[in-house]
């Protein structure tokens, strides 16, 4: 989700008024309450500037926002079949006229965009990719043409960095859509941006955006956590900070910053603070997210949140994943009765489409016994609580080839964050070698890891070395992540 998520921040607009693209006051403040998921306000609003301004076509820029992160956030098909329905129509008003203004093939470009963002998600491959090319072509025209225009930048940036960590099995699939891009050049151009953003009082309301289109594909892409906290520590603490304490989006992506940061109370705290007011659609992921990060503390009260997202989304990612946290949280209470009715929940409900889905429903298959030092080790590093998940490892006694391997690869990974790099070096190496050969994560893990930490220590002989280990191995869970973090860390190398 997150991966896709994100894009929607390439839907960014400006103060400025040029031709026919007029970002009053009114257009402003619907674009505002659209970041706060006011959905209903946003689109009265616009509604009344269609009628006071019929040249305007800024409405239409922010009527297929608030259709696109409906179908994002909620993932319901009926909300999908509405942004379908409307794209041409809305192409042709973006396309009328204001073709001297930057924002004409701009805003045609993120209707393409969504569109095919949106397809992604219900599976609509063949499309998604045909809509992405237009909206790349497009970008690419409105460069030629304006190459002073500071979001053109950040939407060429994000669609470059996510092209150079498509891996290399797939590039045929790259080649079909004619363009390519790496990570570093992404990041510079996304930076250009937020730099020409940050200096323009006009355009200031924009920072928040293209900082989190910075942190995105710093965290994300160019694995730089300490970078991408800071980032979002300077936004936190600047003049913004009390728009972006509104904005459910803005704080599902600091809540993800923090989670990987291992800053768990943080993420507890932001997410129980959301404002959920009845004006705003409802964000149920952070439900999900809530649950997740209380199960890592091993809080009583995890089941709460995770019930409600199970309860309220109509969505179908995450469900699965939902289920299996459930059901590990009941393991922890020693209930063994609702710990087996999730596991055969995780079986009926949901979707495969992301990782987290995947392995739940692997997890469930394999119906083996969970060991509660191991999955307590676990959740407390998820969490950051290196300290605690070390002590639940204390005295531990593997009982079988899996368990061995997955302990000394949970040690690895404690070592690692808690900044303990020998001793991390050595557990990864054991995993390695005692788990290459087997169907688990842990050794491709482990591997791209050490790829990490060499790349940081500039030895890109040896970085290069365990990026390309994880390439070669034949692993199930978490595959698709784990790869494309592998070919991320390579493209980053390239040439080094």
């Amino acid at each position: 989700m997150k991966y896709i998520i994100i894009l929607f921040f390439l839907l960014l607009v400006s103060s400025e008024a040029r031709a026919s693209f007029t970002f009053n006051d009114n257009c402003k403040q619907a674009y505002a309450d659209m970041m706060n998921l006011r959905y209903a306000k946003a689109g009265s609003r616009m509604q009344a500037e269609k009628k006071m301004n019929p040249d305007n076509q800024v409405p239409y820029i922010i009527d297929n926002y608030i259709d696109f992160l409906k179908v994002l956030i909620g993932e319901e098909e009926k909300d999908f079949i509405n942004l379908k329905n409307n794209k041409e129509r809305r192409l042709q008003k973006l396309a009328k006229t204001g073709k001297d203004s930057p924002w004409c093939l701009y805003s045609q470009a993120l209707n393409y965009l969504q569109s095919g963002v949106a397809r992604i998600k219900f599976g609509e491959y063949v499309n998604a990719s045909l809509d992405i090319n237009r909206a790349y072509r497009l970008l690419i025209e409105n460069q030629l043409k304006f190459p002073d225009f500071a979001m053109n930048k950040a939407g060429l940036g994000i669609l470059h960095s996510l092209i150079g960590t498509v891996p290399a099995k797939y590039q045929w699939a790259v080649r079909s859509l004619q363009f390519e891009g790496t990570i570093p050049e992404g990041n510079s151009e996304i930076k250009e941006a937020y730099q020409q953003v940050a200096s323009d009082p006009q355009l200031s309301f924009l920072v928040p955006e293209t900082v989190f289109l910075l942190t995105f594909v710093t965290l994300n892409l160019s694995a730089d956590i300490p970078e991408a906290l800071n980032l979002a520590q300077k936004l936190k603490t600047s003049a913004l900070s009390s728009i972006t304490n509104e904005s459910p989006l803005l704080i599902y992506s600091f809540a993800n910053i923090y989670s990987r940061a291992g800053e768990n109370d943080k993420v507890i705290q932001l997410l129980t603070d959301c404002p959920r007011t009845s004006d705003r659609y409802p964000f149920y992921y952070l439900d999900y997210m809530l649950g997740v990060a209380k199960l890592n503390n091993l809080d009583k009260d995890a089941c709460y949140p995770l019930l409600s997202f199970l309860g309220n989304f109509k969505g179908k990612n995450y469900i699965r994943s939902a289920y299996m946290h459930l059901a590990w949280y009941y393991l922890i209470q020693n209930d063994q009765q609702h710990y087996s009715t999730y596991i055969e929940r995780i079986k009926l409900r949901g979707n495969d489409q992301v990782d987290n889905d995947r392995e739940a429903l692997a997890f469930a298959n394999k119906n083996v016994k969970t060991d509660i030092q191991l999955l307590k080790a676990r959740l407390l590093f998820d969490g950051g609580y290196y300290a605690r998940a070390k002590e639940e490892l204390d005295g531990y006694k593997a009982v079988d080839t899996k368990s061995g391997i997955e302990y000394t690869y949970r040690l690895g990974r404690i070592y690692h964050n808690w900044g303990k790099t020998d001793e991390a070096v050595f557990y990864y190496m054991e995993t390695i070698k005692n788990g290459e050969e087997m169907p688990y994560f842990f050794a491709a893990n482990s591997s791209l890891q050490l790829g990490i930490m060499y790349e940081k220590q500039n030895d890109y002989k040896q970085a290069r070395k365990y990026y390309l280990k994880v390439l070669d191995m034949d692993f199930d869970e978490y595959h698709f992540s784990i790869s494309n973090k592998a070919q991320a860390g390579l493209n980053r190398i390239k040439g080094k």
